[in-house]
């Protein structure tokens, strides 16, 4: 697999959102109107945290439905029904190269939606330089790799590029009502609560909260009050649990896109 081979297919991406400024503004409009959600929350303590803090990290996961999720299922039912995948698979680019550009693409742009998010965090709503940096990258480097996945599949049975905006829409707000995005999951009874805990969002949404503040947000607390700090190790051993149910969606993701994902228009 060639690096410029997967630039080239990004360029051509980027091009095209460009052009399309319904996609333009799911990708970049949603994610600032959301970001601008978040000052009437400042100063109101959520979940033990400051709500503005809480809330934003949230969004660091819920952006990658957007960037990513929203994003490649355009490209490919798009590109599928205008024959522009068959034609490329038609040239010396390889599968991987194909895809691997867009996704590329897609995770570029989530990269600078999530820099400018914790940026502001820090600058304008009283958050600060997250505790476990590396943490959090791992949670949302393992969010992208779930939600292409996740787009494969879904855009395998999207039947052209205008309903896709309607077959992402499950996926879509079951992770914003069900992985503590909006409201914080903690009042919910307990049964419900774990159910929520395996939506494909949630153990990011956990992830990035345990390494931004130091706080244990990966186990069940329920009975209990606030997050407790933890340390580095211990921020990760909190984890183990969100990881594992990353890698159950990337797998069940790279099965169904395996079943699904189709390189020519439904319709021949």
């Amino acid at each position: 697999m060639k690096t410029s081979a997967m630039l080239s297919v990004a360029r051509l991406d980027l091009t095209l959102l460009w052009r399309n400024r319904t996609a333009l503004f799911t990708v970049f409009g949603l994610p600032i109107l959301f970001a601008g959600m978040l000052v009437p929350m400042r100063g109101q303590e959520i979940d033990g945290v400051d709500g503005a803090l809480l809330q934003g990290t949230g969004h660091l996961g819920f952006f990658l439905v957007f960037a990513v999720f929203m994003n490649l299922v355009n490209v490919f039912t798009a590109r599928r029904e205008d024959r522009t995948l068959k034609r490329m698979r038609g040239t010396a680019l390889s599968d991987a190269e194909i895809t691997g550009g867009s996704i590329l693409t897609a995770t570029a742009m989530y990269t600078v939606q999530a820099i400018a998010l914790v940026a502001v965090l820090g600058a304008a709503m009283g958050g600060r330089l997250p505790a476990d940096p590396v943490l959090m990258l791992a949670g949302l480097a393992g969010g992208v790799v779930v939600f292409a996945t996740l787009a494969f599949a879904v855009s395998g049975i999207t039947p052209n590029a205008e309903l896709a905006q309607l077959t992402v829409l499950p996926i879509m707000f079951g992770c914003m009502l069900g992985a503590g995005v909006m409201f914080p999951m903690d009042g919910l009874p307990g049964w419900l609560q774990e159910i929520c805990r395996f939506v494909p969002l949630s153990p990011v949404v956990e992830i990035v909260r345990t390494g931004y503040f130091g706080q244990d947000f990966g186990q069940d607390f329920v009975q209990r009050a606030g997050h407790p700090s933890v340390g580095l190790a211990e921020g990760w051993l909190s984890c183990i649990r969100s990881f594992l149910v990353l890698v159950f969606w990337a797998a069940l993701g790279r099965a169904l896109a395996a079943r699904w994902f189709r390189w020519e228009p439904r319709h021949a």
